[in-house]
């Protein structure tokens, strides 16, 4: 090799370096310093946080490109410049992120009346074009240059210790940081910790909790596999004691999907089984927490209260932990004689499980609705039977913004949609403002990122969209093996994904699921 091609190499790889460690201080900011960043409690909460991701966005892309500039690099690049070269190097996700940014500005441009408005999403939560804008550039720059090692993940569960403790003690109306002093009374159980909103402090407790577990149940280091499960539980504690019903679909993705490969090995097995008997016991103890402090807690609703007055949810717990322990015992004893790989069968039976409880589910959202027997779900009725008043009001939006799409909307609406992040505009244009305890009630969002995106961008923007995280999804599942960090990224966004069947895009949460996503597809690897 001439010296020439190797000073050559060596100052690719030196630029590499560099831009690497740029992104990877991208990625703690979010990751570390997005969650507990505030300046007037809650009152701004959404704005600072949006306003410091993109800071540190903008400011990681001048010191990005000003360094290419600086080293040559961005002239090498345009000198080097093919674009069919370029284009084939997009995969399916880099093409679902490109389509989704193309479809939030063509729903801009053909916005006439709110191009301001749409640009910065001021009639929404902020995500408008720009924030989209913002999203793409950053996709693409930690999907080139970060280089994905675990201890990013350790640094993102030690930061969320300190979010879950504040949202543990604002469940016994501690305040311990004087964040609810001025708000007013009906507001305080709805707001905790340093996140805001109980349903987005849901999807970042969420992803501590999915990213816990997979990291627990795949970790070989004793010392590190202690220091996961007590963050697992930590996050078990927070996410039941945030008291929204979010976070059922979250812990559904995550226990009804993770055996799907946990259970293809014996450690796997028998860490899914603790982890299951682990959150059984927390919520036991948030039921007797709830009993011997009654007047000082918050109190649980919904599922959560329904499980933790079952009687038998004691005993269910420790036939689960006998189970576990038995399970260890005999994989254990196995594993001496017999490889750590199970047979294909546990992974069969599961998914049989999960399709039953599928068609089971299916039967009987059928049944409540259009079979006319709601009253044989009276104690799930809240859950089953779906109306304007079905999930706090949720039911109401997701019919209205349906009906507005199918029969208000004009040829070019359907298309390119309202405009981005423009429901607020379609809502109080169709319909008459409503009142609830004094006070306007504003739909600025549908509550199902899928359907906002249909009413704001359109189909074509939609579909790109699920792309983007199915194909994200996909990704990570063929590059796991052997990879725990992609792993808890893969489930992580999973989870969210589901979640988003009934939750909003907030840049509080949204911009750590992306940037874990991004980071789970990142094309750089180095060997451990």
């Amino acid at each position: 090799m001439s010296n020439r091609i190797k000073k050559k190499q060596e100052k690719k790889s030196s630029f590499q370096e560099t831009q690497g460690l740029l992104i990877g201080v991208f990625t703690l900011a979010v990751l570390c310093l997005l969650p507990v960043v505030f300046t007037r409690f809650y009152f701004n909460i959404l704005e600072t946080k949006y306003i410091f991701f993109c800071v540190i966005s903008i400011g990681t892309m001048v010191l990005m490109g000003g360094y290419g500039l600086a080293s040559g690099r961005v002239e090498a690049f345009f000198k080097e410049f093919r674009l069919p070269a370029l284009i084939k190097s997009l995969n399916v996700i880099d093409w679902a992120m490109l389509v989704f940014w193309l479809c939030n500005v063509l729903s801009w441009v053909f916005c006439f009346d709110w191009h301001w408005d749409a640009f910065w999403g001021t009639l929404g939560r902020y995500n408008g074009v720009f924030l989209m804008t913002i999203y793409m550039i950053m996709y693409f720059l930690v999907t080139r240059f970060f280089c994905f090692k675990q201890w990013y993940l350790d640094a993102f569960l030690a930061v969320g210790i300190f979010v879950c403790v504040f949202g543990i003690t604002d469940y016994f109306q501690m305040d311990i940081l004087h964040f609810k002093v001025r708000m007013i009374e009906d507001q305080k159980a709805i707001y905790t910790s340093t996140i805001g909103n109980i349903n987005t402090y849901t999807v970042y407790i969420g992803a501590l909790m999915v990213t816990s577990m997979i990291l627990f149940a795949l970790e070989k280091n004793k010392k590190r596999m202690l220091w996961y499960y007590g963050n697992m539980v930590l996050a078990g504690f927070a996410l039941i004691m945030g008291s929204s019903d979010n976070a059922y679909l979250t812990l559904g993705a995550l226990f009804g999907f993770s055996p799907l490969w946990l259970f293809r090995t014996k450690t796997g097995l028998r860490r899914y089984l603790i982890s299951a008997a682990s959150f059984l016991t927390v919520i036991q103890c948030v039921a007797w927490i709830n009993i011997a402090y009654g007047d000082s807690v918050v109190g649980v609703d919904g599922l959560f209260r329904v499980l933790a007055g079952l009687r038998f949810l004691p005993f269910l717990a420790a036939a689960l932990w006998i189970l576990a322990g038995a399970v260890a015992a005999v994989t254990f004893r196995k594993t001496q004689t017999s490889s750590e790989e199970l047979k294909k069968g546990p992974v069969y039976v599961w998914l049989a499980v999960l399709l039953f409880a599928a068609a089971a589910l299916a039967f009987v959202l059928y049944d409540a609705n259009v079979g006319g027997h709601a009253q044989r779900y009276e104690a799930l009725r809240s859950y089953v039977v779906f109306d304007d008043d079905w999930g706090t009001r949720r039911g109401y939006v997701w019919t209205r913004a349906l009906e507005v799409y199918s029969t208000k909307f004009t040829t070019l609406q359907k298309v390119f949609g309202y405009g981005t992040d423009m429901l607020w505009a379609v809502m109080s244009y169709y319909f008459e403002v409503t009142m609830e305890n004094g006070r306007r009630v504003i739909y600025d969002s549908v509550h199902n990122e899928y359907l906002h995106y249909l009413v704001t961008i359109g189909p074509i923007g939609m579909m790109a969209y699920i792309t983007l995280l199915g194909s994200a999804i996909v990704r990570m599942c063929k590059t796991m093996k052997d990879r725990p960090e992609v792993t808890a990224a893969m489930f992580t966004v999973a989870a969210y994904a589901t979640q988003a069947v009934v939750n909003i895009n907030l840049p509080i949460a949204t911009p750590i699921i992306l940037t874990l996503l991004a980071m789970g597809v990142c094309k750089r690897v180095e060997a451990r």
